[in-house]
């Protein structure tokens, strides 16, 4: 199958943009929670509708990624740059809080190894991943996706790639209709050293 290009990605921000941020259960879930982070990146963020949001609502450091060169260039953020999740451009330890705002399951499977990778890398000790997508994952299994031929909508347990990790935790777990927002928390102390 191909996977979900720059022209795919254009053509899905071109689709969604007027509706951008008319919802955000992953900023509901984080109130819900008491996480108040300082160091946020969106990986699938758009324009960066949400990390201005986020940025309004905590005073925090934003960045981003997308595949739309459209819209990265829609963003009036200059740390909104194009790219994907399995090759993140930041720097070990950088961020308390990394979301994954409903792309994942756009995502080729042979990356998904280096995304668990990249966001663990990226990801400071004690910080936080979200992770917006499809709740139909009992069975794991994928779908064309209706908007690019040849292109696969996977429907699975992302969330599963970092829990397979002891130093990752659980901490909410909400759904509603065909959606999920999991928050899940690192914290490389959990493992208790044995003397």
């Amino acid at each position: 199958m191909t996977q979900f290009d720059d022209h795919a990605a254009d053509a899905w921000f071109v689709r969604n943009r007027d509706k951008l941020g008319e919802r955000d259960p992953v900023s509901d879930r984080l109130d819900a929670n008491a996480i108040a982070p300082t160091k946020v990146l969106e990986v699938g963020c758009a324009n960066g509708w949400r990390l201005k949001k986020l940025k309004e609502a905590y005073g925090c450091e934003i960045a981003g990624i997308d595949p739309s060169h459209q819209a990265v260039t829609a963003s009036a953020n200059g740390n909104i740059k194009h790219g994907r999740a399995h090759r993140l451009p930041f720097v070990y330890g950088t961020f308390d809080l990394v979301i994954y705002g409903f792309c994942l399951y756009l995502t080729n499977p042979a990356d998904w190894f280096a995304i668990a990778a990249q966001g663990d890398r990226v990801l400071a000790d004690g910080g936080h991943i979200i992770i917006h997508d499809f709740a139909d994952y009992t069975t794991p299994h994928a779908v064309p996706y209706e908007h690019a031929e040849g292109v696969l909508s996977y429907h699975v347990n992302f969330a599963g790639l970092w829990l397979m990790h002891p130093w990752y935790r659980l901490v909410d777990w909400s759904r509603w209709d065909n959606e999920v927002v999991a928050i899940l928390r690192k914290d490389p102390h959990s493992i208790r050293v044995w003397k």
